[in-house]
């Protein structure tokens, strides 16, 4: 098991280059990215770690589906429609692959990621998904 807990010692991170490294396109500043890998499947569908990147700002087009929580920092994304959500430590988001996220890092920002590539991916309608009851059995 890996945890991830606010506040607590930071893993070190290799340095991995600007956002263009990532195939996106730096706006504002000069930013630069950070991270570690700590699940890959055999097949490079699934992914998952830690990346980190400094202040600045950059534009993406999601080459994969992305669940990630901030572990520190503060970061704007804005979608191409002009939806903006600024997301702080423990805050967390999802983007499907294909979508264009402008990223405004206010300051240094960590997160974890879990990425999966696919050429189809499912989504469920909100109204279908039934909220869990727990209950003891035996």
């Amino acid at each position: 098991m890996i945890s991830f807990k606010l506040n607590a010692d930071a893993i070190e991170l290799d340095e991995w280059g600007p956002p263009e490294e990532l195939a996106a396109v730096t706006l504002e500043g000069e930013p630069i990215m950070y991270g570690i890998k700590l699940y890959n499947s055999g097949n490079g569908q699934i992914l998952s770690g830690i990346y980190e990147v400094t202040k600045g700002k950059f534009k993406v087009i999601y080459p994969f589906h992305e669940h990630a929580t901030v572990l520190s920092g503060k970061v704007t994304l804005t979608d191409k429609e002009g939806n903006s959500v600024t997301y702080g430590p423990g805050d967390s988001w999802f983007c499907h692959q294909g979508e264009v996220v402008t990223w405004d890092v206010k300051d240094r920002l960590r997160k974890t990621f879990f990425v999966v590539t696919v050429d189809q991916f499912g989504s469920i309608p909100p109204e279908r998904i039934v909220q869990s009851v727990s209950r003891v059995v035996g």
